[in-house]
């Protein structure tokens, strides 16, 4: 499931009345289980920190799609879903119904990877190369342009623009510079670099821009954040990606 899903979550009986997430760029499915209903919600990248408020005593279970990839599972456009949270049901085409049964064991996972796995093999996904554009954007650690990513996707700007919109949510620009943010957020977390000096590693222009980028996405300064390095660690989870700079312009 790796090039579809980032991970999996769960929260059982939970506690808080209030979760907090930040811009990654991503699509959540997430099924609330109370004692006798069953809910499902889609949620879209945000472009903000933004708090989610939760039900005391519930069980969550969260799928979180890679960017892009939500569309294979959801019949909802990410460009729909950005900044908000709709009801999922009769939109996910996965039923699961029989997943939720063995949310308390040890299996829940590897029944859930079973589920979504037989869902592809009925209906496979198609790939496209703005999924190509994506991982190359992942993966590329410098400035990048708009046109050369449409010419890698073999078309126009303004319809690779619009394209990506739908696929991903937001505009590649925001994409990237959110996939910047994060790079940098892992970097103020995990390491006692001078503020000034992981700006330059991230490829900001000056310590005076990465604290603008960065608290336009969480809503306080680097520095700030650094005193609650434990949200951030646990917030930016960047699988398989390398701490540099990408920016698109």
């Amino acid at each position: 499931m790796r090039p579809y899903i980032s991970h999996y979550w769960l929260s059982l009986d939970n506690r808080d009345e209030s979760h907090t997430i930040a811009p990654d760029g991503a699509v959540d499915v997430v099924v609330v289980v109370g004692s006798a209903t069953c809910r499902v919600d889609a949620y879209g990248t945000t472009t903000t920190t933004a708090k989610v408020p939760l039900e005391v005593g519930r069980h969550y279970l969260g799928v979180r799609f890679r960017p892009g990839q939500s569309r294979h599972f959801l019949d909802a456009k990410p460009r729909e879903l950005t900044n908000a949270v709709i009801r999922a049901e009769g939109r996910l085409l996965v039923d699961v119904s029989g997943v939720i049964k063995s949310i308390r064991t040890d299996a829940l996972f590897a029944r859930l990877d079973a589920v979504l796995l037989r869902h592809l093999e009925r209906r496979a996904p198609s790939h496209s190369r703005i999924d190509d554009v994506i991982r190359h954007m992942e993966a590329t650690h410098g400035p990048l342009r708009v046109a050369d990513l449409a010419r890698m996707y073999c078309r126009s700007s303004r319809q690779f623009e619009r394209t990506f919109r739908d696929v991903v949510g937001v505009s590649p620009k925001i994409f990237a510079e959110i996939l910047r943010f994060r790079r940098a957020s892992a970097l103020v977390a995990r390491s006692n670099l001078p503020m000034a000096q992981i700006a330059a590693a991230i490829g900001y222009a000056d310590q005076s821009h990465f604290t603008h980028e960065f608290t336009r996405f969480l809503g306080q300064a680097p520095s700030r954040a650094r005193e609650h390095a434990a949200f951030l660690q646990d917030a930016f989870r960047l699988a398989d990606q390398n701490e540099d700079s990408l920016y698109v312009r």
